[in-house]
């Protein structure tokens, strides 16, 4: 089994997979409480399963790109338990995390899945991925675009997914993209899915150095303005 921990985003989850199955997650999509609710979640997920921390063979994190704090919190606790138990740590893509909650709208391969990750004003985290179980596969690197960008580089046809998608709406670049499939906001980001995926990377024996292991930015960490 493998403890799986996602705090890219709004959302704090953490889950437990048993191979390609999720068999126990609790989810939080609040923003700003990851801090409080992350270990305390991992305590009651264990509880609530009747799984003891023993059982679990390895940890999966959500790796980035995402929010700053949120990936330091996840990255940090999950480094602490994998050094605490010396059990093997898995860094999972937060853009592969959620193109697996999403391809299966990709219609049997005849769509590109195309997760997209608010980043700061007017920009999105995205990628393109090809639908495969259990894990998509990258198709083009991990990249930060403007609004602007994004729909220059879009190919349709493509499964959109992700909390950028409303802001791509509001700013009327979804406007004109033709065969292009909005997914329900309800299909985020999880700590099952990162433990489904760190399931496969670890059977393939894809396991993170740990000691020099750290988030994936793609953009500079910028403070903004005093009040």
């Amino acid at each position: 089994m493998i403890l799986g921990l996602e705090t890219a985003t709004s959302v704090c989850s953490a889950g437990i997979a048993e191979g390609e199955q999720t068999i126990a997650e609790l989810r939080f999509n609040i923003k700003n409480i990851h801090a409080e609710i992350l270990a305390e979640s991992i305590n009651q997920l264990l509880k609530l399963s009747g799984i003891s921390l023993e059982q679990i063979r390895a940890f999966a994190v959500s790796i980035g790109p995402g929010s700053f704090t949120g990936l330091r919190i996840g990255l940090a606790t999950a480094k602490g338990l994998a050094f605490a138990s010396g059990k093997p740590l898995v860094a999972i893509s937060t853009l592969q995390a959620l193109a697996a909650s999403n391809q299966h709208f990709a219609i049997s391969g005849q769509y590109a899945v195309v997760p997209v990750i608010k980043a700061r004003e007017g920009e999105v985290y995205t990628a393109r991925f090809q639908e495969a179980w259990p894990a998509p596969i990258l198709q083009s690197e991990e990249m930060l675009l403007t609004a602007s960008q994004f729909q220059q580089w879009l190919q349709s046809p493509a499964v959109l997914c992700g909390n950028g998608v409303a802001m791509l709406r509001q700013k009327g670049i979804l406007e004109n993209l033709s065969n292009a499939v909005l997914t329900p906001e309800a299909a985020m980001l999880s700590g099952g899915v990162i433990a489904r995926l760190g399931a496969a990377k670890l059977a393939r024996g894809e396991i993170a150095d740990l000691p020099n292991l750290e988030p994936r930015y793609l953009q500079e960490f910028s403070v903004g303005p005093k009040k």
